[in-house]
This record gives structure tokens, sequence and C-alpha cells, in this order.
């Protein structure tokens, strides 16, 4: 009771406390989720009108992914996937919403005949070749009608499904090539730009000159001061456009690698592998070494690509051990365990019956009596290939003794009850020297104290120069390389580092001058630790990014060196002699043309000079010229016009350089420029 009277007369209180925790659950509940309330928390990127949201990108990457695992590639860095996935969805949108706008359709007779139809495309007949079919209209019959060949639809229903995308995907590649088409129609070079395209390389310019190098004039003596670099910044501040937001700073990435006691250890290891092998135990005796790979087989010369390896093997003696082959940690050691005369392969036809020994019986039958390969295999209970090569080296004895030994006609290699491979030997080459060799090998990795060491140390670095200024300043002298890098929330890695994409998402989360953690976690073979630099918004990189700087800052001095030389040269000689002279250079040669972007010999970015030189007369002293690299003065010895008139090679030129060509080559960026894309995957890998 007493304790039921303290609660009443904190009545109040009470309520006030759990008032104030009931509100705190809740707005922690709508900070969390307050995505869901107030704007997109599942989209991950915004085309215009259209999102992409995470399930739907999760599902398309999954199925992408394990596409590459099927066709054997191996996913080293699901980071540069995702952004492949993604990208691609990207320009579907983008595409999609070009060919709705364009008012580009596909018939179900186009998409039928494209599926299933004489106008198959290749893919279809091998997509369904793969699944048994003779044909892409049989496998469709089979999905679509399973029960007409036994199925149930739970049975084809993930086949199904398959075939249905593969439907959308079909529709939308004969929508492109549709809209290609029209591109290609619509964008075409009239007389004009035939005309002025075949002007721009229709005259070569030879000409003689003398030049006077910027770099030969101090550095020092040039002072740029900001207002000059701000003459330049306004002039060329289109070429800084930043279209996302980027972040820049220095990376220091540590190679995990054995340390020299790792690599002694390992030697020491190898060295008493390499006596056992030498000795009566052989092969078995290191066994038992769970740090060796030990591969048994036999091989022909030619199987061996390794020239050291294969050398040792062919002038070998049965139990002669190679000398240890040690390249980028690997130790590899060759043992012949023997050497035989054998036949390596044979040319055979191959056929499979499915049914009973009656069955079987009767194909085989069938086929020894003369009857066509094509006319006993069906496909269905019969299926097979002629004139195959197989290779017979490591197969079991038994079938290689029935093979090799096998008369004329069909015989069965395997049978039971339900099922018999037949086959049928056409062709046994001549016997060659077969070696059965033991390989050898062991990789050296870091040890548990070498990779301990690394990170001590690199913490122990970090921790005293946890500033971007001061990891970069001191890196050096403590042993490690800053690298510079630069990021974009669309970026999978820094640097090119595979794995590295959680240092970008520390990028994005960091604040100006902050170091990261050691990032070594997805990463096994390298440590990473970024220090963040600056950050540049969308818009213009600013003119004091150490990059923009720098360019401005040459430019701005060679105009200045530029000027300088013209005063220092401008009318003191009256040939290019005398000129060369003064120069302290040699009179040189060159071929201008209008539509060439750069000067043999000189480079690009003499634009000046080139123009200066189209218009030039034959013959006629002209300079001094201030250029972007140098001063020039020069003589148009010749202007060679050539001879040949407007053909199909300018239409060519002009498709590829600006026409239809151009545009579909850059179609996607094209269309990336018209639409807003808000990529927002780093809030969710």
């Amino acid at each position: 009771m007493a304790a039921l009277e303290k609660i009443r007369k904190r009545a109040v209180l009470l309520t006030v406390v759990i008032g104030v925790a009931l509100l705190a659950f809740i707005l922690g509940d709508l900070i969390n989720s307050g995505q869901a309330f107030f704007g997109d928390g599942n989209t991950i990127v915004k085309v215009g009108d259209e999102k992409i949201d995470a399930m739907e990108f999760q599902k398309r990457y999954e199925t992408i992914s394990a596409q590459y695992q099927n066709s054997g590639n191996t996913v080293t860095d699901g980071a540069l996937l995702q952004k492949n996935v993604i990208e691609g969805m990207i320009s579907e949108i983008l595409l999609d919403k070009e060919i709705e706008e364009v008012g580009i359709y596909v018939t179900e007779t186009e998409l039928t005949d494209a599926m299933t139809g004489k106008g198959a495309s290749q893919e279809m007949v091998q997509y369904a070749q793969q699944r048994g079919c003779e044909s892409p209209a049989q496998l469709y019959d089979l999905l679509f009608n399973p029960a007409k060949y036994g199925a149930t639809e739970q049975q084809v229903a993930e086949a199904k499904a398959e075939w249905l995308q593969l439907e959308k995907e079909m529709e939308r590649m004969l929508k492109q090539a549709k809209l290609q088409a029209l591109i290609v129609g619509a964008i075409q070079a009239n007389d004009l730009d035939k005309k002025s395209l075949f002007e721009e390389n229709a005259v070569t310019s030879q000409i003689a000159y003398a030049k006077a190098d910027y770099s030969s004039l101090k550095d020092a003596d040039y002072e740029v001061t900001d207002a000059d670099l701000k003459a330049e910044y306004n002039g060329k501040k289109n070429m800084f456009k930043l279209e996302e937001e980027q972040r820049v700073g220095h990376v220091i990435a540590v190679d995990v690698v054995p340390s020299a006691e790792d690599l002694a250890t390992a030697k020491t290891m190898i060295d008493t592998t390499l006596a056992v092998l030498r000795s009566g135990e052989g092969v078995d005796g290191v066994r038992h070494n769970s740090e060796l790979v030990i591969e048994e087989g036999t091989v022909r010369l030619n199987d061996i690509r390794d020239t050291q390896i294969k050398a040792f093997v062919e002038k070998a003696k049965v139990g002669d051990v190679s000398e240890p082959k040690f390249v980028s940690n690997l130790y590899t050691i060759a043992k012949l365990n023997g050497k035989k005369l054998e036949v390596d392969s044979v040319n055979v036809n191959m056929v499979t019956v499915q049914g009973d020994k009656k069955v079987q019986d009767s194909i085989m039958n069938a086929l020894n009596s003369g009857k066509a390969f094509a006319e006993v295999v069906n496909n269905k209970t019969v299926g097979g290939q002629e004139d195959v090569w197989q290779v017979l080296m490591n197969v079991a004895d038994s079938v290689k003794t029935k093979v090799l030994n096998a008369g004329a006609g069909y015989f069965p290699l395997s049978s039971n009850d339900q099922m018999a491979y037949l086959v049928k030997v056409n062709k046994k080459v001549a016997p060659k020297n077969m070696y059965d060799v033991a390989f050898i090998t062991h990789k050296v990795i870091p040890s548990v104290k070498t990779v301990n060491d690394l990170r001590d140390n690199l913490q122990a670095f970090i921790n005293e120069n946890n500033t971007s200024e001061l990891l970069e300043s001191k890196a050096v002298a403590a042993g490690y390389q800053p690298m510079p890098v630069v990021a974009y929330s669309s970026s999978p890695q820094v640097n090119g580092i595979a794995n590295s994409r959680k240092a970008v998402q520390w990028m994005f989360g960091a604040d100006k001058g902050a170091v990261s953690p050691i990032f070594d976690k997805e990463n096994k073979d390298k440590m990473i630790v970024v220090a963040l630099d600056d950050i540049y918004e969308e818009g213009f990189l600013p003119m004091n990014e150490p990059q923009v700087k720098s360019m401005l800052t040459q430019v701005a001095r060679n105009s200045k060196k530029g000027d300088a030389l013209v005063e220092k040269y401008n009318g003191k000689a009256n040939d290019l002699e005398g000129y060369a002279q003064l120069m302290n250079c040699k009179v040189d040669t060159a071929q201008v043309t209008f539509g060439q972007p750069f000067i043999p010999g000189l480079g690009m970015g003499e634009n000046i000079l080139t123009a200066a030189v189209t218009a030039a007369k034959e013959n006629e002293l002209n300079g001094v010229l201030k250029g972007s690299n140098a001063v020039y003065v020069y003589k148009v010895i010749k202007h060679d016009r050539t001879e040949r008139t407007p053909g199909a090679e300018v239409e060519r030129q002009f498709a590829r350089t600006r026409g239809n060509s151009a545009v579909m080559q850059n179609a996607d960026a094209i269309l990336r420029k018209a639409a807003k894309v808000e990529n927002n995957m780093i809030k969710f890998f």
C-alpha cells in the first residue's frame, strides 16, 4: 500500500517521463524511417520522374551475378558489377523514354518472329538447344503447354519466367534497332557538310619554321597574379564543370605481402620438401603437408605452358625432380613419375540411348547396319554427335582400353537397364610421348604476425598524423606513398583498388581534413587509409583547386613568356635562318592540315599556328607568332591540295565524327545531359 501511495504522489512526474520516452521513440522511428514518409527511402536512382528502387536493383544484380558465375566468370569486386548494373538500368530508362516519345513500337508478329520464327536470332536458337530443344518454337511450346510433354506448370515455372524476361529484352532490342535506323536515316551529310569536311583536310601545307620554346625562360621571372588566374579561369570555366559532387584526397595502400621472415620459413620448408621428393618416399612422403598443393596426372609436352618446367619434363629421367621455381611468391616443383608412348586422342561418333536393353540393341544394330546417323538420332530418346575428337589422357584405364581396342562399328561404352552410351571410333592419332607428372606448389602467404605488424605500424602512423595535411606531408618519411584520389558517389573503387567501395563511402561521410580508419576487411591484399583533402560541390571546380590552379598558372605564365619573346624577336631578322640564329635553334619543317588537331613534331594545342598557316601565302615570311608552347617564325613552302573529289569516304568520316555514328556512339551521354539523374547508391551500397 505504501508503495502504491508513493506512485500516486508521483503520477504527474511519471506521466511526463513516459510521455518523453514515447515521444523519443516516435521521433527516433520517424528519423530512421522518415524517408519512407517524406521522401524516397528505397529509391537508389531517379531518372527524371522514373525511380529505381533497392529491391528492383538487387533482383537485377543477383540475376546478372548468377549469369557471370554460370558462364565461368568470377565477380572479383561486387561494387564494379553493381555500377555496371545500375548504369545499364539508367540507360534502359533513358532509351525507353526516347523510344516512347518518338513513337516506336514492336508488333506481336515482329516479336514472335524474332523469338521463335524463321528469323529467330542465333542467340535464341542456342538458348533453346542448351535446354534440349530443337528450336525456340519447340521450347516455347514446352514452356506454355507443359502437359503436352508430360510436365507440370511447377516444373517449367522458373524457365517460363526466364523466357518472359527474354521477351522483354528482345522487345527492347528491336525497338533500339528501329531507333538506330531512324537516327541513321535522319542524320546524313548534305552537300555543305561534305564540302566543309572535305575542305578541312584537302590542303596539307609544308612549312619551314624556327621557334623559341617557353621552357627556355625561367618561370620565376614571370610572376602570375590572382588577377591573371581569374582572367584565365573565366575564359576557360566550362572546362572545369562538375556534373556531380567530387571529393578529393590522398590514399595510402599498403600491400599485404610476406615478410623476409615468412620467405625464409617457406624456403626452409621447400628445401625439406625437395629432399623428401628426391628420396625413396617421393610424393607420398610430402602428402601430409597441408601447405603443399599436389596435382598428379598424365600430360603431353604441349599441355605444359611453363617453359622452364616443360624443358625439365622433356629431358628428365623417371624419378627426377626439378629445381624449385619461385615466381610471385609461388614455389613450383615437378617430379617425373613415369613416361610412356600412347595414343592421346581419338575421333569418335557418340550416341546416347534412353530405353531398355532391347531399345539399346535395336539402335546399335540400326547404326551398324549402315543406317544414316541423322535418321537414327532424333534428340528425344536418342541423341549424339558425329566426328568429335576426345582426349584419352586421365580417363579410367577400363574406358581407355575399350576405346583403343575397339573394332569397326558402334559398341556400348557403358550401359544399364535405362540408358546406354554408344561409341564408334573413326580415327586414332599416332602414339606420342605421355608423361606422368606430379606438380607440387606452395603459395607463400603473409603470416599472422606479419599482417598484425603491418596493421599496427599503419595505425601508429595515422594516430600521430590524423589530418589530411599531416598524412600527406609525413607519409614518405614514414615509408608510405600517398597517392592523389578523386572520387564521386558512384565510384566503385578508389584508384582502381579492388573492393575499396567502403573507402569511397567513408569519403562521402567525412569532413574535410579527416583521416579514415584502416580498411582491410574487404581487400585481403591491401590495407587502405584515405585522407579527405577537399570537397567540391556540383557546379564548377574552383580556381584554387590544385590541378586547376596548376593548369591556369602554366597557361598564364606561357602567355607572359610569349609576349616577352614576341617583343624580343619581332622584326630583328629578315629570314628564317636569321631568326633561327637569334632563337638558338635550327630551321625545321612540318606538315600542317587544318582538319588535324596536332602538328607532327609540334604536338597538340597549336591551333593558332594551324589557322595562320592555312591562310598564309607561299614563300612569305610570317611571325613572330605567339603559340601555346612557343613563339614561331614560319614560311609556307607549298600548299598541297589533294586531287581527289569528295566521295563516300567523306560521308563515312562525317558519320563517324559528327553524324549518325557519332550520335549513336554517344547516345547515352547525350540523353543523360538532357535528363536529371540522381544517383543515391552511396546511401545503400
